[in-house]
């Protein structure tokens, strides 16, 4: 085979992938869902969509039933079976982590919430005891894949943790810590994860089964962002897989605050929902028993007219509208979903992050938009999402 012809192979070949992974994605966040309107919301004929579809009815994978319309016809419909395989998601959260388990079809099972240790191994520890007692309620399904959400980077073959700055972990060999389990593991920076949940979201709710491109800002203890381009989110390349998305470490004020990372004056110092404690205060240390509000608390403070944690949210909304500006200027992508803890107070933030993002050159351009998202489910929800996007991707 030429290199000409080859690399029309391999193009072609991921060009049938993405499709299929695309055909899957909307049939899991729409189902049921005709195959008319897939082949509609993605713009492809009604055969490809059946080419695609049929190996996967016949497998089990896939259903097909009827329903009746209109008292004359009966429309059928698609939609993932109902069968033994069950899917869990990790989120191991600075403060606090949470286990779920899932089906193709969407059913969710209870989920156990745990503050999250110190150390590691512990918290390891105690996510499997979490996941071997959701199982214990499941006895007749079989674990297909786990997927574990991390605050940091992960390795390039998404199977160990590299560096997690605010929790202080290095190098964790997550797969290898649930081995037993028999199932597959897939590892990936949180904020990626949480893009992936709410593309799913959006998905559901958009004319063309699609989210094309987007930026998702992520904010809590910290900052993280995820990348979707050409409706595949973005990972980097090479030596820089793992690190794409990791702004919130971004400098925005040169010698700053101190960041946990090592740096000064990162991004996430001054528009996490963790920073409104030290911007509340005014950089000064807490007095002799003086209480330091926390995020939810000052939002609550504001909501009822208190002038300081008004201002404090303010403050954080125009920094967070300086580093919005920077990605995109950076990527190029216009489309902003913010997530995570920050949306509880968006009421307050809202307003100056929007007129941060209109000083920058960004501002000077149409087009871009940035809207709330998920403040919480994205967590949990992104963790299951790692787990059913990995089984999905390998068939």
């Amino acid at each position: 085979m030429d290199n000409g012809l080859l690399y029309r192979h391999r193009a072609a070949m991921t060009s049938s992938t993405r499709k299929s992974n695309q055909l899957l994605r909307l049939i899991r966040a729409s189902q049921p869902i005709m195959r008319t309107e897939i082949a509609a919301r993605l713009s492809i004929d009604k055969s490809t969509v059946s080419e695609h579809v049929k190996p996967l009815i016949a497998s089990g994978i896939l259903r097909e039933e009827s329903y009746s319309e209109d008292g004359k016809r009966r429309a059928r419909y698609l939609s993932f079976a109902a069968n033994d395989l069950i899917f869990a998601g990790i989120n191991l959260g600075v403060r606090r982590s949470q286990i779920g388990l899932t089906t193709l079809s969407g059913e969710l099972s209870d989920e156990i919430e745990f503050e999250t240790p110190a150390e590691a191994w512990k918290a390891l520890s105690l996510a499997k005891q979490s996941l071997n007692e959701l199982l214990a309620k499941q006895p007749n399904k079989t674990l297909a894949v786990i997927g574990v959400s991390v605050p940091g980077m992960a390795d390039e073959s998404r199977r160990k943790l590299v560096f997690a700055p605010n929790l202080g972990w290095k190098n964790v060999d997550i797969e290898n810590a649930f081995a037993a389990t028999g199932a597959r593991v897939v590892v990936d920076n949180d904020s990626t994860a949480a893009a992936m949940y709410e593309a799913r979201l959006k998905i559901r709710d958009s004319e063309d089964g699609l989210m094309t491109n987007f930026i998702l800002v992520r904010s809590g203890t910290g900052i993280g962002v995820g990348l979707v381009i050409g409706s595949e989110v973005y990972r980097g390349t090479g030596a820089g897989r793992g690190v794409a998305g990791e702004f919130g470490h971004m400098t925005i004020l040169a010698g700053g605050k101190p960041c946990v990372c090592g740096n000064r004056g990162c991004w996430e110092k001054y528009a996490s929902a963790s920073s409104a404690s030290s911007l509340y205060l005014g950089d000064r240390p807490p007095r002799t028993g003086e209480k330091v509000p926390r995020f939810v608390e000052i939002v609550s403070k504001a909501s009822v007219g208190d002038v300081r944690s008004r201002k404090t949210l303010e403050k954080i909304g125009e920094y967070l509208g300086i580093g919005i500006a920077n990605v995109i200027m950076g990527v190029g992508i216009p489309r902003v979903v913010i997530s995570g803890r920050l949306v509880y107070g968006w009421e307050f933030i809202e307003g100056p992050m929007r007129a941060a993002i209109g000083q920058s050159i960004v501002g000077k351009t149409q087009g871009w938009t940035v809207e709330a998202g998920e403040p919480a489910g994205s967590a949990i929800g992104g963790a299951l999402e790692l787990a059913v996007e990995g089984f999905l991707a390998s068939l």
